[in-house]
């Protein structure tokens, strides 16, 4: 019972909206936001529909960090009941988001499941922790998978489940979607152009100075900057440490249509279908840890150094998907992406004000896509009416202060 009473209570916040706010002394707070991935893109809709002047500052193009290397699988999993509660929560978000923003989101549940002992206990506990909600997990077998998913060969499978109200987006052309409202609510997204500078005035955000040479005058300054966020707090002179966890994407050529779900193997390996046929898959657990993947792990690496080196890594994942999912042998890999998730030390949400940036707020965390439209939602009422949450408390950077 306390379970759900949490959820509901989180749930509650998702349920309203931002809308147009009455602002003293007449004038519309400027609030700039660092970072158009698909959180930066949801603070800033949140924000400017509520009446705010807001800017974004890219440093590259939209969509074109964290967001761009995600599977974009929304789901509720986690071994954590509160975060689960979260997630959840913002699940239900996306139901309206989608309707307001009329955003193409494919709902066709998940699959989870490994062959694995000590990553089947995992997928347990993350059964068990989703089985009081409205999650609906569904325990299945080999057989189960295969019935659920006839085009699938699961193999042994020690433990797994099916979620049933799960989704995925194109996260590209979703967050450019979002960032599209934003502007015709009235923001501004600059690209590329980057933060030089946080001008602070007796520890006030005051404005930044930007790649451009230009100064913007600013009362708010949100961080929704993945895994530069620890670079951009150092401007403030807060340490904040954060992890930028490698992975490798793909995308081939469409196929014919098979699927509607997302398939996580022993969390290494996920996958999905897009409307258009196209097959989508990640491998989640980074190279091997040698010196020549040193530059990997130091995140100096943003493509492969050579076309040849993309191509046999991007046919080596698709043959590893295509084990448990023959459809995809023969299908022709047209981009290889490699990406950096945004990590927090303690793999939880970071959200709330910069502790000695008066005006300055931060949102950084994994699972951006699950989460985009209720945080987007949360961090816009805090920064505008200076609220602090209570659902948001278990998740402040001062923990790691």
């Amino acid at each position: 019972m306390i379970q759900r009473r949490n959820f509901l209570q989180v749930a509650a916040w998702g349920a309203g909206s931002v809308s147009a706010m009455s602002f003293a002394k007449g004038r519309r707070p400027r609030v700039g936001v660092v970072g158009a991935g698909i959180i930066g893109a949801s603070i800033a809709a949140y924000l400017a529909d509520a009446g705010a002047e807001v800017i974004v500052f890219e440093k590259e193009a939209p969509a074109s960090g964290a967001t761009r290397a995600s599977l974009a699988w929304i789901n509720p999993s986690t071994v954590n009941a509160d975060y689960r509660d979260l997630r959840l929560a913002s699940m239900a978000e996306w139901h309206r988001f989608q309707e307001r923003l009329q955003l193409e989101v494919t709902w066709g549940g998940s699959i989870s499941w490994s062959d694995d002992a000590e990553k089947a206990k995992n997928l347990d506990q993350r059964e068990e922790v989703l089985r009081v909600t409205s999650a609906n997990p569904k325990h299945v077998t080999e057989a189960g998978i295969k019935a659920l998913s006839p085009y699938l060969e699961p193999g042994e499978t020690r433990a797994g489940f099916y979620l049933p109200q799960d989704g995925h987006i194109d996260p590209v052309a979703t967050t450019q979607k979002i960032l599209a409202y934003a502007t015709a609510k009235g923001a501004q997204v600059l690209h590329p152009c980057s933060v030089d500078e946080i001008r602070l005035d007796r520890g006030q955000v005051r404005g930044v100075r930007t790649s451009t040479g230009d100064f913007h005058p600013l009362d708010h300054l949100v961080s929704a900057c993945g895994t530069d966020t620890s670079a951009l707090l150092a401007k403030v002179g807060v340490k904040i440490g954060m992890n930028a966890v490698p992975g490798l994407k793909i995308h081939t050529h469409p196929i014919a249509p098979t699927t509607r779900k997302v398939y996580d193997f022993s969390s290494a390996l996920e996958w999905k279908q897009m409307p258009n046929g196209e097959a989508v898959a990640i491998y989640v657990g980074g190279p091997p840890k040698t010196p020549t993947h040193e530059p990997v792990y130091a995140g100096a690496l943003r493509s492969h150094p050579t076309q040849e080196l993309a191509a046999m890594h991007g046919e080596s994942l698709k043959m590893k998907v295509a084990r448990y999912w023959p459809a995809l042998k023969d299908a022709r890999v047209k981009d290889v992406i490699v990406g950096y998730r945004p990590m927090p030390l303690d793999g939880l949400p970071m959200i709330g004000k910069v502790p000695g940036a008066a005006g300055m707020y931060m949102v950084a965390t994994h699972s951006g896509v699950t989460l985009a439209p209720l945080l987007g939602k949360l961090a816009a009422q805090e920064v505008l009416t200076s609220e602090r949450l209570a659902v948001l408390a278990k998740y402040r950077p001062e923990r790691f202060l």
